[in-house]
């Protein structure tokens, strides 16, 4: 079995092109070829077939080398392009190769033609590997550039956003309790408080669209947490995981995409807890039932359909599916769309980095992520998870702690203003909380000789950062450095990280939620 080989031949005399192709055979290839003799056959062969070279008759009636040395250059560039004349004239020979041939001989010494083509099959060979190497370092200066701009956003996004989750989380649980505290009442005046009970039911009816802003907002720092991936790899906590619980927040999420397009078909099987984590597997599935909803274009949602199948392997392990009537993604680019900043998406629709992190937090949970697709007929999305150990399955979700049993005093050092407002909100009730929006105010206090139980302090901040209060507080007021708890929305810089690594206190991510800022002071205080 010869060496294969795709071979384009350009010749108006058939016999002619055997004999290139019987020599090409002698030589120890297996040929395929076509033969063309006008620009128009030339040009569709290019388009529909991939080939190893091209051999040109110089001159023919109605076609000629230079002629399809251009479309080559011009519609697959780099292809080995290799001349036969009957007579080599030496000007010709000198324009063809300034012009980009790549050899140029003799039909009576067709036996220099198989060593030509070798030679140029390894010269191809070597210049796609240096494109494709030149490519992979772009992708990664190109990576590299948004990890810096990304740990940029994720920290001015995650400093509003921690002010609207703080206020979210005190109003739903000053809702919650008023709620609480109205049907009670109502209860109390054995029937005479339907008053009193409607404003109650109207309070729990506000509360469901509250959670779900909630909801919303958690999803959001959850996608900051993810462009961080380019930046450097952030080790979340993982635990037993409901897929299906997931899944059904992602499809609220993404129903507005969904509803204009296609029927949603839920066909869940009975599967276990996956060992994950709930905010990045909700990415992953939020991402892939939207590209699934945009494969499909508005109108005609009863026609088309998203399916998400949730079921177990022979291995045990759970298999997820996203499947949809769309679009379908083309064989030829199926292999390259988890490729960072690959999109089939229009210009200015897609980043080409959401399956690219999809397939980063899968992998990073030990499962995989693959994919099926034909053009007009859908694309499947198939996602496998180790599922949860038996014993990590059936803890239970721990209770809120209970109260610190005395009152706390709490320093919140933040130049965010609203946030140090709402974390007094929501502490208030059991801790006495001073908010300064400056490290010097803060300092200024300390060394007036106020002391505080907890200080929570932001790590970036303009003029004076939380690393340099925490160096002057050492130098102040040494106990007073111990109780400082650093709040970060990203550490974007290398000298923060080093900070981190380096000192022992605790530290929270913006945005939190009340309950686990309660608990984190409560553990401190204790």
């Amino acid at each position: 079995m010869g060496k294969p080989l795709r071979a384009l031949i350009v010749e108006d005399v058939e016999q002619d092109a055997l004999l290139v192709v019987r020599e090409l055979r002698r030589g120890g290839f297996d040929v395929a070829f076509e033969r063309v003799d006008t620009p128009e056959a030339m040009a569709a062969a290019l388009e529909k077939e991939s080939w190893d070279v091209v051999i040109s008759d110089y001159s023919m009636p109605r076609f000629s080398a230079p002629m399809a040395l251009g479309l080559v250059n011009k519609r697959r560039p780099g292809l080995p392009f290799i001349i036969v004349s009957g007579t080599v004239g030496e000007d010709v020979a000198v324009e063809a190769f300034h012009a980009g041939a790549h050899d140029f001989m003799a039909k009576g010494k067709l036996a220099r033609l198989v060593p030509a083509v070798e030679r140029e099959l390894r010269d191809a060979a070597l210049r796609s590997e240096r494109s494709r190497m030149q490519e992979q370092l772009l992708i990664a200066d190109r990576m590299a550039s948004v990890g810096t701009l990304a740990a940029g956003i994720a920290h001015e996004i995650n400093n509003p956003l921690a002010v609207v989750t703080a206020n979210l989380d005190f109003v739903l649980d000053a809702v919650a309790k008023l709620g609480e505290e109205l049907r009670s009442a109502a209860a109390a005046r054995d029937g005479e408080g339907a008053e009193i009970g409607w404003i109650a039911t109207r309070l729990r009816e506000i509360e469901e669209p509250l959670r779900d802003v909630r909801e919303a907002a958690d999803r959001v720092r959850h996608i900051v947490r993810d462009l961080k991936v380019f930046s450097r790899s952030d080790e979340d906590k993982t635990g037993p995981v409901d897929v299906r619980r997931v899944l059904e927040s992602s499809m609220r999420m993404a129903w507005n995409e969904i509803r204009h397009r296609a029927r949603l078909v839920k066909d869940y099987g009975d599967v276990p807890p996956v060992e994950g984590n709930e905010g990045r597997l909700g990415q992953v599935f939020l991402n892939l039932i939207v590209n699934a909803a945009q494969a499909i274009p508005e109108g005609r949602a009863e026609h088309n359909e998203i399916r998400i199948i949730t079921r177990r392997d022979d291995d045990g392990r759970v298999v997820v599916e996203v499947r949809d009537t769309g679009s379908g993604i083309p064989a030829s680019v199926v292999s390259r769309i988890f490729d960072p900043f690959f999109t089939t998406k229009a210009i200015g629709v897609g980043t080409g980095l959401g399956l690219s992190i999809c397939h980063r937090i899968v992998t990073a949970l030990g499962g995989q992520i693959v994919v099926e697709s034909q053009v007009a007929k859908g694309t499947v999305f198939r996602i496998t998870l180790p599922a949860a150990k038996a014993d990590a399955a059936e803890v239970p979700s721990p209770a809120a702690p209970p109260a610190s049993g005395r009152r706390g005093r709490i320093l919140v050092v933040d130049d965010e203003e609203a946030l140090g407002i709402a974390l007094r909100r929501i502490l208030s009730n059991e801790h006495e909380v001073l908010a300064v929006t400056t490290a010097e105010d803060a300092l200024g206090r300390v060394s007036q000789g106020e002391r505080f139980d907890v200080i929570l302090c932001d790590l970036m901040m303009p003029e004076v950062t939380g690393m340099d209060f925490h160096a002057a507080l050492l130098q102040l007021a040494p106990a007073q450095a111990e109780k400082v708890v650093f709040m970060t929305g990203g550490a974007f810089t290398s000298q923060a990280r080093e900070f981190l690594d380096r000192v022992r206190n605790a530290r929270v991510e913006k945005p939190f939620d009340a309950g686990s800022i309660r608990a984190l002071i409560h553990g401190l205080l204790r």
